[in-house]
């Protein structure tokens, strides 16, 4: 039978604000999928359409009648989250041989806040890296004849490639896009492209950069997707690959911030989350920091977003 002391679990309150607090420059799922936080497992949310987007004349002129609309249809779908944790256990000697124990579990803290952050920021890559998962016209994949990485063909132009892409959301939802997601092997390529220094050779620019990508593409909002990931602790791979993600996301900030503004997709976060918590094994010799986070990832409008694969082929 295990001791109280074995069944101790106590949330660590400076460890979870850390936790919460934390985030990784190299991970850019959150950009396209703000969190919200709820208050529930399961629940229903809304999948927005073409209405949402609309600009409504309001305008009313003295003893008019006001400017009614049609409510939207609303569709509603259902949303559940998961549990996801990780965790690590600590000799007691081990802490009496470290020099401060407590930045060695802040350390420990966000080593397992990556863990948790690359697993969601790899659930979401796969989701809007798959052209399977977006409808014909809101996609096209690079064919080698016109690959981004391949200067030699002197007809091919990255930038209208991106810009057929935002007008193609454009005419879906009556806006722009606002934000775009861009693997660094695609990234790498736009930086020495000759079309691109063509753009800029009279500016007395020398090199393309992320700023000067977003002048040109009038792109608020450009991210690049750094994280890697292994399965055997050997080899990396680009979490990111060789694509473009154009989407329309709500930029409120996280106070202003719910379901119900319009938007690419949302990161349904429980609240509270992430948490860290501690308790000890081995009648108090082991204790063990644990790192828990609980959420869903939903596409909440599916006509916001477009997708450019395998831009590179060299």
């Amino acid at each position: 039978m295990s001791s109280r002391l074995d069944e101790l679990r106590m949330v660590d309150p400076v460890l979870t604000t850390i936790a919460q607090g934390y985030s990784n420059t190299s991970m850019v799922a959150e950009y396209l999928f703000p969190v919200v936080q709820v208050s529930k497992l399961k629940g229903k949310i809304p999948v927005f359409g073409k209405e949402a987007f609309v600009l409504r004349e309001t305008e009313r002129a003295i003893r008019a009648q006001s400017n009614r609309i049609p409510p939207s249809d609303l569709t509603l779908v259902s949303f559940e989250t998961t549990e996801q944790d990780v965790e690590i256990a600590l000799d007691y000697l081990e802490e009496e041989e470290s020099p401060d124990f407590y930045r060695l579990e802040q350390r420990i803290t966000k080593e397992l806040m990556d863990i948790l952050l690359l697993g969601k920021e790899k659930e979401a890559a796969d989701l809007v890296q798959n052209p399977t998962h977006f409808e014909t016209g809101l996609k096209t994949i690079v064919e080698a004849g016109t690959a981004w990485d391949d200067y030699t063909l002197t007809d091919v132009d990255p930038i209208l490639v991106i810009k057929e892409g935002m007008s193609a959301i454009r005419s879906r939802i009556a806006v722009y896009p606002n934000t775009m997601i861009i693997g660094d092997a695609t990234y790498q390529a736009l930086l020495q492209h000759p079309k691109l220094l063509e753009r800029v050779k009279y500016s007395g620019i020398s090199n393309v950069t992320r700023q000067v990508l977003a002048e040109i593409t009038e792109f608020p909002n450009i991210h690049v997707g750094l994280s890697v990931y292994s399965t055997d602790g050997e080899s990396f791979t680009d979490v990111w690959t060789d694509n473009v993600i154009l989407a329309y996301v709500d930029k409120r900030d996280a106070v202003n911030r719910f379901e119900y503004n319009p938007s690419f997709g949302y990161t349904f976060q429980r609240e509270g989350k992430p948490e860290v918590d501690t308790y000890f094994e081995n009648g108090g010799k082991i204790k063990v920091i644990r790192n828990t986070d609980n959420y869903c990832i939903k596409v909440t409008a599916s006509d916001a977003a477009f997708l450019i694969s395998n831009t590179n082929h060299l």
